[in-house]
């Protein structure tokens, strides 16, 4: 593989890492506040709140933002011609936003009774339902800057929405306690609409108001793209909510705020790296569609590099899982240690499936991508169901790791029909040695005494990180270490 190759995939990826890891940082920020000021349960309502907005908002965008993003970038040389997709984009978008809204306000109660199984959450419910149009209108405006390729302004926008959201959000839990967790779940998206509208505005896109014909037109196509691909994003997150509601009704609410904060543990580190390599890996695809063996490269080596960087988080979080659950909540959430241990072994093969995804997507194969992704979420739902029967609340989290597992054969299987795809050499190499590292701390963080784990726990880590150092500064050209020294060296 080209080294270069290499060193693209981190710097075009770059900024947007750095915009991820920023709203993590306020993300866990938020967090942590909202678990010492309401504890389990309030973080339990604000998962179930979070996840019944998320699922609206999936389905009421009917995936208008991603093909905004590609009709845009494709017409973005022709102004008259992007204006009015522009003018058709946030008008479809803000008019299935306002009707979501609408009948999340009307039927409060009845989706309070529904998620809660009491009515007492109804006003709660009235308030989130503008999260709807305000995430509708945000996204919107999201898909403009990024079909533009305005990145900085794209970039700085999540950051200023990312402060003043979290300031908002806490202060509302604050002043309000247990009763300010709606207006908690809609500061973020209001900051988001605002912040993303003015750098919009600035950039001044002509109004052009299309014809009957035209409309119909640009939105047909609009929809079958953004379609085929949301339906997988709408299956997702209605299968979250009812694995919270299944929680809520099988153990209680304190149960679902543990095991939320377990999730957004797990997938924080794993998550940040994907939406960031995401960002480069899908127009890198584009390019070379046609190309069987381009493509099986461009996989191998998002996966070489993805593994390296990704594994080392996911042994430091098996081994330090405790002492991260007290730290980013409270003392209250350490029962969900063992959840996260089986949740990051999950996602760590996320890490290998997340480009076998996008390849599926590329070669525009949505039947598939649907069905692989349709099957993991309904499978891991009922495996939720299963585990919890037979192992209670110790097996809550390995629904996850088993989910993941047929996730990744069913993608890998897809690839191989689709592309002949094989593992690389070095692939293989990695993955091989990655594991036994995670293999290791997973024993350790079970088997020995907290003070035993930890002290072997970090003598694997620093291995681990020399071992990884050592593959990227001899496999893919870029030395890490030296590269930290030096920048120590010059604040010094």
């Amino acid at each position: 593989m080209s080294n270069n190759s290499y060193k693209t995939i981190v710097k075009t990826t770059g900024l947007i890492g750095f915009v991820q890891i920023f709203q993590m940082v306020f993300g866990l920020i938020r967090n942590k506040v909202l678990a010492i000021i309401v504890g389990t349960q309030g973080v339990g309502i604000w998962g179930l709140y979070k996840n019944y907005i998320d699922m609206a908002t999936k389905i009421s965008l009917l995936g208008l933002d991603q093909s905004g993003v590609r009709q845009i970038a494709q017409n973005a040389e022709q102004k008259e011609v992007v204006a009015k997709t522009i003018f058709i984009l946030k008008y479809s978008i803000l008019i299935l936003s306002i009707l979501f809204t609408a009948l999340s306000f009307i039927l409060s109660e009845q989706i309070s009774e529904f998620i809660f199984e009491t009515n007492k959450y109804t006003t709660g419910i009235k308030i989130v339902s503008f999260a709807i149009l305000f995430h509708g209108i945000s996204r919107g405006q999201y898909a403009i800057l990024n079909g533009f390729r305005y990145i900085k302004e794209l970039a700085i926008s999540q950051i200023i929405g990312a402060i003043a959201g979290s300031l908002i959000a806490i202060l509302c839990v604050y002043l309000f306690n247990i009763q300010g967790i709606a207006w908690y779940v809609l500061a973020i998206p209001l900051i988001a609409a605002i912040t993303t509208g003015w750098f919009v505005k600035k950039m001044n896109i002509k109004v052009l108001i299309p014809t009957i014909n035209e409309a119909k037109k640009e939105l047909k196509q609009l929809l079958e793209i953004g379609l085929a691909f949301s339906i997988a994003g709408i299956v997702a997150t209605i299968m979250t909510l009812l694995s919270r509601i299944f929680l809520t009704k099988y153990f209680d609410i304190e149960t679902v705020g543990i095991y939320q904060a377990s999730w957004t543990i797990s997938n924080i580190y794993v998550g940040t790296i994907l939406t960031a390599m995401g960002v480069d890996l899908m127009p890198r695809l584009m390019k070379v569609a046609d190309n069987n063996f381009q493509i099986r490269k461009l996989i191998n080596e998002q996966m070489e590099l993805g593994m390296l960087i990704a594994s080392i988080g996911v042994v430091g979080i098996l081994i330090f899982s405790p002492i991260i659950m007290n730290v980013l909540y409270s003392s209250e959430f350490i029962a969900g240690t063992n959840i996260i241990r089986w949740q990051v072994l999950g996602v760590s093969l996320r890490v290998l499936a997340f480009p076998f995804s996008y390849a599926i997507m590329v070669r525009g194969k949505a039947i598939i991508y649907i069905t692989i992704q349709a099957v993991f979420w309904i499978g891991e739902y009922f495996l939720l169901i299963l585990f919890s029967n037979m192992f209670g609340f110790d097996g809550l989290g390995i629904n996850y790791f088993i989910g993941y597992i047929a996730y990744f054969l069913m993608s890998l299987i897809a690839c191989k029909y689709i592309y002949q795809f094989k593992f690389s050499a070095l692939l293989k190499k990695i993955i091989g040695i990655s594991y036994a590292f995670i293999g290791l701390a997973f024993l350790f963080s079970n088997i020995f005494p907290n003070a035993g784990s930890i002290i072997l726990g970090i003598i694997l880590l620093l291995a681990h990180a020399f071992w990884i150092n050592y593959e990227l500064k001899h496999k893919m050209n870029m030395n890490i270490l030296k590269f930290i020294f030096e920048k120590i060296k010059k604040k010094k």
